[in-house]
């Protein structure tokens, strides 16, 4: 089984926010396979389906951001999934909107969510940072990722999440140097 987590924050204050765009691409997923989240262990939101015939447990934690680790590992725990075969993922500030970096192990990069995860499990895990752009020069970096997402902002997102199964089918069968070829670099919505 491989445990893919989508990072954010609980509660209608924060969705649609640049800080929940893993929540945001683990739900365009769970839609496009017919499934949906339900609450479950480790004060996650669960659902499964299969992506290149492996079975996927998607999990949003519940804990807030800066406290995720004790849901991955909790789930991990539980379901007797190692490191490498979770994949976490997470906003990134440093990319352009909709831009995938696929990677696996490396460091936190100061993301708080990403610091509690490898606080309890360690750098072995993978990451899908998708970016949510750019911090305007005014803005203080928190504001700036708990501001929610203008309307085309959104549709562009709409229009990359897709790819999202690709990238992790990619990465399950054919291992992150594979994905990270593929699915990193710049990406344009199309008009």
């Amino acid at each position: 089984m491989h445990l893919l987590v989508g990072l954010g924050n609980p509660g209608e204050r924060y969705a649609r926010t640049r800080h929940n765009v893993g929540f945001l691409a683990l739900d365009a997923l769970a839609r496009s396979q017919g499934v949906s989240f339900s609450p479950g262990r480790a004060q996650s939101h669960l659902a499964k389906f299969r992506i290149a015939e492996r079975e996927v447990l998607a999990a949003k934690p519940q804990t807030f951001m800066n406290l995720s680790g004790s849901a991955v590992q909790g789930l991990m725990a539980y379901h007797r999934i190692r490191p490498e075969d979770t994949y976490v993922v997470v906003d990134d500030t440093l990319l352009d909107l909709g831009r995938f970096r696929v990677r696996a192990g490396g460091s936190h990069g100061g993301h708080n969510g990403l610091k509690d995860i490898e606080a309890r499990i360690g750098q072995a895990y993978n990451r899908l940072r998708i970016g949510v752009g750019p911090k305007p020069e005014a803005w203080d970096l928190a504001d700036w990722v708990l501001s929610r997402f203008a309307t085309e902002e959104l549709a562009d997102l709409e229009k990359r999440f897709p790819a999202l199964q690709n990238c992790l089918e990619t990465w399950i069968l054919e291992g992150p140097q594979a994905a990270a070829t593929r699915f990193n670099g710049p990406w344009k919505p199309e008009a």
